[in-house]
């Protein structure tokens, strides 16, 4: 292992404790007493039917997912039609999170085994991060927190572009702080089933889901000194996007899922150019956003998998000789397994409901 790299290092450690984990707690396939007596008093605090949804609440679950993450960036000029589509170097991201209670804990990066990447030079020059944090504060409410850091990208344009050109576009960065509030109206909807499998739905429904979405990003698109017409050397964005989705969950023998939904919105978008000639400009404008998804996947008491996908379309309305539209489409495998917690962890956590009411 001296040739790997940290994160690879971390990636082989992180299975090996999940592998030796699951053997361990092999032996311990039943539900414990104790769960079914706090799954009870979990429906009926909350006021939902538990013949709909089941909490895993009292296991400490680890999950392990592998994405293909196609995200396409790209900047208009205007004036001229001249195009610019970046899309990072590093679209296959590894990930582990771990959930208890209402709290979850997650990291994705881009270990070197799992990349795409043909060109060494671009390969050794790229690199992947995403942490996430994200919680329940009720029973209804989620929230959703996670930075994203992307350094190198892939660059293709409607004009012809010199060698030196390209490969200032590879040092191109990107940092995102991004947030999402979820309400789920219907209770006996589990959305926990659907996003990180915390619960288990087991008669079909649906919901609407209004959700609020903010984010903060900086693109550096290093364009120093070349000889194109767009000179943006830095653009600072914040989106504030409202929808209104609809998410439904088919079941079949109370543990095979399959999930449909739709997501459009509308919100504000506010726009900081800093151009190469240390000029500024200020735009804003509205902003149009549709996803659509599906998912996939197997849920019973200690081990659950599938696979999720989506796709979403989002711009901004033209600003004055700027435009930007990027388009995602994403693409995860999920495995993960349910672990008895202990006293010691309900003691601690049990602290926060009961100040907090999570």
């Amino acid at each position: 292992m001296c040739c790997l790299t940290p994160f690879d290092r971390m990636f082989f450690l992180l299975v090996f404790f999940l592998g030796l984990s699951s053997a361990n707690n092999a032996y311990s396939q039943d539900i414990r007493p104790y769960d079914l007596e706090m799954q009870a008093k979990h429906a009926e605090e909350k006021g939902y039917d538990p013949s709909y949804r089941v909490n895993y609440f009292e296991n400490i679950i680890l999950r392990s997912t592998f994405s293909s993450n196609i995200y396409n960036l790209q900047f208009v000029n205007g004036a001229t039609g001249n195009a610019i589509d970046l899309r990072p170097a590093n679209e296959n991201l590894i990930g582990f999170s771990v959930d208890y209670k209402w709290i979850a804990l997650g990291v994705s990066f881009a270990p070197g085994f799992i990349s795409s990447v043909s060109d060494q030079e671009l390969k050794d020059l790229s690199e992947t991060i995403q942490l996430n944090l994200n919680f329940f504060y009720s029973d209804q409410w989620r929230q959703e927190l996670s930075y994203t850091y992307n350094k190198g990208f892939f660059v293709d344009t409607n004009f012809e572009l010199q060698l030196e050109e390209i490969e200032r576009f590879r040092n191109t960065e990107l940092f995102a702080l991004q947030g999402a509030t979820y309400y789920i109206a219907n209770k006996n909807f589990s959305f926990r089933a659907h996003y990180a499998q915390t619960e288990r739905q087991l008669r079909s429904a649906g919901s609407l889901i209004p959700r609020l979405n903010y984010v903060y990003s900086i693109i550096r698109p290093s364009l120093d000194n070349i000889t194109i017409d767009v000179t943006t050397a830095q653009l600072d964005s914040f989106d504030l996007i409202g929808s209104l989705g609809y998410l439904y969950t088919f079941v079949y023998n109370r543990k095979w899922l399959a999930t449909v939904g739709v997501h459009p919105g509308i919100g504000y978008n506010h726009s900081h150019y800093t151009f190469n000639n240390n000029s500024q400009a200020f735009f804003n404008s509205a902003s149009f956003t549709f996803k659509s998804e599906i998912t996939l996947g197997y849920n019973s008491y200690r081990w659950f998998f599938g696979i999720n996908g989506f796709w979403q379309n989002f711009n901004n309305s033209n600003i004055q000789d700027n435009e930007i539209n990027s388009d995602r489409a994403f693409i995860l495998l999920y495995l993960g397994y349910r672990f008895n917690d202990n006293k010691p962890m309900r003691k601690f956590f049990g602290w926060f409901e009961e100040k907090f009411g999570f």
